[in-house]
Order: C-alpha cells, then sequence, then structure tokens
C-alpha cells in the first residue's frame, strides 16, 4: 500500500475508533475456526486489534498482528502461521497495488479467511477518495485472491455486501457442534450490542 494512503489511515485512526465492524463476523468465524483448530494466527491488516482480541479469548491461539497504519502493529511479523484473517481490508487497497499484497499474504499463512467489503465506505479519505477504493464484485474478488489461494470457498459472513471466502475444504462436518458455536458467539455479539460493550 502507497506510503500515502498509509499516511492517511494513520491520521484517521488517531482520531477516532475506525475499523472495529470486523467483529460482527465473529460467529461466523468461530466455527471456521474450530473446524481447523488453527495454532497461530495472524490478523493481517488488523486495524485496532479489536478481532484480533476477540479470537485470542475464543481459541487461545498464538495472535500476531500487522496494520502499517497502526504504528504498535506496522512491523510484518515473520514466520508462517496457521491462519491468516483479513476482515474488511482488500477493498481499502488501490487494485494497482493489491497483487504484492495477496501474495504477501498466501506467503505468511498455510489457511485463510477473506472477507471483502463489496460496496461504498462511509468514510471519506482526506484527499477525497472514498475509503473503500476497490469496488468490486464477489467473482472479481475470487479471480483475483485464485491467483494465490488456490482453493476458496465462499463461506456466510454477516452481511449479504461481502465476499467471504476460506482456503481449506471443511475437515470435518459437525454442524450441530458448529451450530451451538454459532448461536453462543451471536448471543454474546447481540447482548454486547444491547448493552453498549466491546
Amino acid at each position: 500500500m502507497s506510503e500515502d494512503l498509509i499516511q492517511q489511515y494513520r491520521v484517521i485512526h488517531g482520531r477516532e475508533a475506525y475499523g472495529n465492524t470486523s467483529v460482527k463476523n465473529l460467529p461466523y468465524l468461530l466455527p471456521l475456526l474450530d473446524d481447523l483448530k488453527p495454532a497461530s494466527i495472524i490478523d493481517f491488516g488488523c486495524g485496532q486489534s479489536t478481532l484480533a482480541d476477540e479470537l485470542q479469548r475464543a481459541t487461545g491461539a498464538r495472535i500476531a498482528r500487522y496494520d502499517p497504519a497502526i504504528p504498535k502493529y506496522s512491523v510484518r511479523p515473520e514466520g508462517k502461521f496457521d491462519l491468516l484473517v483479513n476482515v474488511d481490508v482488500l477493498e481499502h487497497v488501490p487494485e494497482d497495488e493489491l497483487e504484492p499484497i495477496i501474495a504477501d499474504m498466501a506467503a505468511l499463512a498455510r489457511n485463510a479467511i477473506i472477507i471483502v467489503d463489496m460496496g461504498p465506505a462511509v468514510l471519506i479519505l482526506p484527499d477525497g477518495r472514498n475509503a473503500h477504493v476497490t469496488q468490486q464484485n464477489e467473482e472479481w474478488w475470487k479471480q483475483r485472491l485464485g491467483t494465490h489461494f488456490p482453493y476458496l470457498e465462499p463461506i456466510r459472513v454477516r452481511s449479504r455486501r461481502r465476499a467471504a471466502f476460506k482456503t481449506w475444504k471443511t475437515r470435518e462436518a459437525r454442524p450441530l457442534r458448529h451450530f451451538l458455536i454459532f448461536l453462543k458467539a451471536e448471543i454474546i455479539y447481540r447482548l454486547r450490542k444491547i448493552t453498549g460493550r466491546r
């Protein structure tokens, strides 16, 4: 991502809690993590790290955080992780800068969950552009991601406006267990929303 765009996001993150919507998808993510059972997870484009904190609490996995727009997470972790989580990030990257970022994501982890918002953002960048500088449909994202992730399976998430994929085949079908994991996380999410707690 260009240094100019990173600086714009540093300004935004410095003045407001931007980029915390990813936790809305936690009830959908936890059954997938139960299937995969990752010992290590990297939240690539973690923002203010709300989702990473929730994943840590829910799974006990070793969590790494990376986001070039957040100074304390701006150093890219080394090594290979069991899972990369990338939620509502790639739409913030200009099309002509996507290729090396997707390649880097694929190099960092054995498996990935990638969720991309396909529509415009409410936020306008300081330079006047919509914060979602790349707005494309699900098929476009599947083709773009498919150059580095050979297996992409669509997954369900909270909003139909998002293209969402996992990169592994389900290991063991456990519909009842996964439904109960989803239900518990959904109840907690709704209670937090009602009470205003994070």
